[in-house]
């Protein structure tokens, strides 16, 4: 059998070209990254802004017998993509209107004022993307001109935004409560002392939880009250409601422990709006014999 010829391959050589980047290169190629992150870094916080706007809404619009009061609902609503902080709503109504109470959502400071009465409302933060703070007051109107209020919102780094509502009232009632007092004079030591105090109504509203307050005279021992007070260092003595044009009358008697001059003073607490406050207490001074 004859072989075949036998054939040598030939030997291969595998050369690898290695490239190297220059230093300089990759260090350019860093150094634009990170600026390239931080032009991006700052673009998304500069557009990370609170934006507020407001929405005002008063209740009942129309057609109130004003015996009652009227609610002013401030919305203020933060559609920007950062929280609002330090937000402030300014109210500015009726220099007339009587302040009757601050809203339950945050702290207000009523300020009456020659021509406007002004009410400040503060809440330290409304988070951001469409979350909202209802700032809510309460006043009660003396008369029927137009009761035109504005209400205007800010927050830090954030301008001015305002809104107007407008409410038509047909009827103004107030009450309005005056006090007097009378006593036994003089008095004796060891013998009773009658204070007689009186709370009216004069004007043209009822009076809602009306009571009669008797601060006790120094170096004096309560004795007794008319039925439906109690006492304490105060004396109070529950009225309840008033009618236009009536009164109420309460006795209060105390034995004195010592001679000299006493000081007694009355006032009187409701609920329903009162407009001259300046009639609304009275005091006496007795000499009370040895």
């Amino acid at each position: 059998m004859s072989r075949l010829p036998m054939f040598r391959l030939p030997k291969l050589r595998i050369t690898t070209v290695r490239t190297a980047m220059p230093r300089t290169i990759i260090s350019r190629c860093v150094a634009a990254l990170t600026l390239c992150t931080l032009i991006l870094f700052t673009a998304s916080t500069a557009f990370a802004q609170p934006s507020l706007t407001i929405n005002l809404a008063v209740s009942p619009t129309s057609g109130l017998d004003a015996n009652g009061n009227l609610d002013y609902d401030a919305t203020v609503t933060n559609i920007g993509n950062s929280d609002a902080n330090n937000v402030v709503v300014t109210f500015v109504m009726n220099f007339q209107d009587l302040p009757i109470s601050p809203p339950p959502s945050g702290g207000c400071l009523f300020t009456p004022g020659p021509s406007n009465l002004t009410v400040v409302c503060t809440v330290d933060r409304i988070q951001e993307s469409g979350n909202f703070h209802d700032f809510l007051i309460t006043v009660h109107p003396t008369n029927t001109a137009p009761m035109d209020v504005t209400a205007t919102a800010t927050a830090d780094g954030v301008g001015p935004v305002s809104a107007f509502v407008t409410s038509t009232i047909t009827e103004v009632g107030l009450s309005e409560m005056q006090v007097t007092m009378t006593s036994t004079n003089p008095g004796k030591v060891g013998e009773p002392l009658v204070y007689t105090v009186t709370v009216y109504n004069i004007q043209d509203d009822d009076a809602q939880n009306v009571f009669a307050v008797l601060a006790l005279p120094k170096k004096t021992t309560f004795v007794s009250a008319t039925k439906g007070c109690t006492h304490g260092t105060l004396v109070t003595c529950k009225l309840g409601e008033m009618a236009p044009g009536t009164g109420k009358t309460v006795t209060i008697t105390v034995l004195p422990t010592v001679s000299g001059f006493t000081q007694a003073t009355a006032g009187v607490r409701l609920t329903t709006p009162d407009r001259d406050p300046t009639n609304n207490s009275a005091a006496t001074s007795v000499w009370i014999n040895p």
